[in-house]
């Protein structure tokens, strides 16, 4: 119960939490039998790594200036929940749109890297900075930077 409860439905990505709600109304109604909750789960779950959900959603990338070649040096730096990291915001995303998307919904998010680790669903992992700055050479990694005109400047 805990884990639909509270668990559950606050750590999935917003399109996913009405899913997630459905299953946990059917199961504690008991409409839903052990099969039928494994199946629903699994439906949520192919959502979730296919990255469907992320349909109909406007066009955050735009608004960030890649810059190739580098990565975010490693540090402590703004917190979030759930993050994978107790230094700073580590969020498991689609790709490098569902980040930008994220990042614009965080105000002191100013950049973020969509790094080579990856979850046990195959997701990727983004680190989200309160900073442009504090970049390292990384032939591999792209920082994304939150356009402004004060930034656009530097760049």
């Amino acid at each position: 119960r805990y884990f639909f409860t509270y668990l559950l439905p606050h750590s999935a990505p917003p399109a996913l939490r009405p899913f997630l709600s459905d299953i946990l109304n059917a199961t504690g109604d008991l409409r839903y039998g052990i099969n039928e909750t494994l199946e629903a789960f699994e439906k949520v779950l192919h959502l979730y790594k296919s990255g469907l959900y992320l349909q109909k959603r406007p066009l955050h990338l735009k608004d960030y200036t890649p810059l190739k070649g580098f990565r975010a040096v490693e540090g402590e730096d703004y917190k979030c929940w759930p993050s994978y990291s107790h230094l700073g915001c580590l969020l498991s995303v689609h790709g490098a749109e569902e980040a930008a998307a994220i990042c614009d919904s965080q105000p002191q998010c100013q950049s973020f890297v969509v790094t080579q680790r990856r979850t046990w669903t195959g997701r990727p992992l983004a680190s989200f900075r309160s900073t442009q700055t504090d970049l390292t050479p990384d032939a591999n990694a792209v920082v994304y930077i939150k356009r402004s005109n004060a930034s656009e400047e530097r760049l």
